[in-house]
């Protein structure tokens, strides 16, 4: 609605700009809702861009009445880039059963840094932490982004603000640390787990968007 609004919008300003060029106050005030119109646009450009997606594929599953859940399920775990392509071949891992849990870390931040688009604190940030199965420990779970480091996709460029970094490294003692939390302009450092039932020859996809948590749907093959 936001998006049809702008170009409505803009479409207004021409036909009065066009009537009514030669009145300077009438003028500046265009220009003025032109800039909030543009605003607006690149604050729902960012929302949606802003994001750290990866698929998981399933690859096979095999009934066997000897392992726990009496099946074993094997999937590749790929992260994906901006356009929708994986970054690399990605990891492939088999467990017990058909049900698995993404453990995750997640750094929110307060929404006015959202709807400022700053490049530091407007967006939520995450790390994927490992997989593991329904009858996995989960300390022994398949690890996917070191703790402590900064997940490879925010330093794509090469170059890591040290904001980040720090936030990071020390990410469970600012965690338990209100005061430091609010002084970062962090809403929330927190953990997730969310866990999907995986179906033999389905593709999943998991999102982490701007001013969300992480989200895990299936996707068509």
């Amino acid at each position: 609605m936001l998006v049809l609004g702008s170009v409505s919008g803009a479409a207004v300003f021409l036909m009065l700009h066009g009537a009514f060029g030669d009145d300077p106050a009438l003028t500046e005030r265009i220009a003025s809702l032109e800039q909030q119109l543009s605003a607006k646009d690149l604050q729902i450009s960012f929302l949606r861009e802003r994001r750290r997606v990866a698929r998981l594929t399933v690859l096979d599953q095999v009934e066997d009445a000897t392992r726990p859940g009496g099946k074993q399920t094997r999937v590749l775990f790929q992260e994906l880039d901006s356009q929708g392509q994986p970054y690399n071949e990605g990891q492939s891992f088999t467990f017990d059963g058909d049900l698995l849990y993404i453990d995750a870390l997640v750094i929110q931040f307060d929404d006015q840094f959202v709807a400022a688009n700053d490049l530091l604190r407007g967006s939520s940030l995450l790390l994927f932490r490992r997989l593991f199965g329904e009858y996995q420990n989960p300390a022994d779970g398949f690890v996917l982004d070191p703790v402590g480091q900064t997940p490879v996709p925010y330093a794509a460029d090469g170059t890591v603000s040290a904001f980040h970094r720090d936030l990071w490294q020390h990410f469970w003692d600012y965690a338990q640390n209100p005061a430091v939390v609010r002084e970062a302009g962090v809403r929330a450092m927190h953990g997730e787990a969310p866990f999907l039932k995986l179906a033999a020859g389905q593709v999943y996809e998991m999102e982490l968007r701007t001013s969300g948590g992480l989200s895990l749907r299936p996707v068509t093959p």
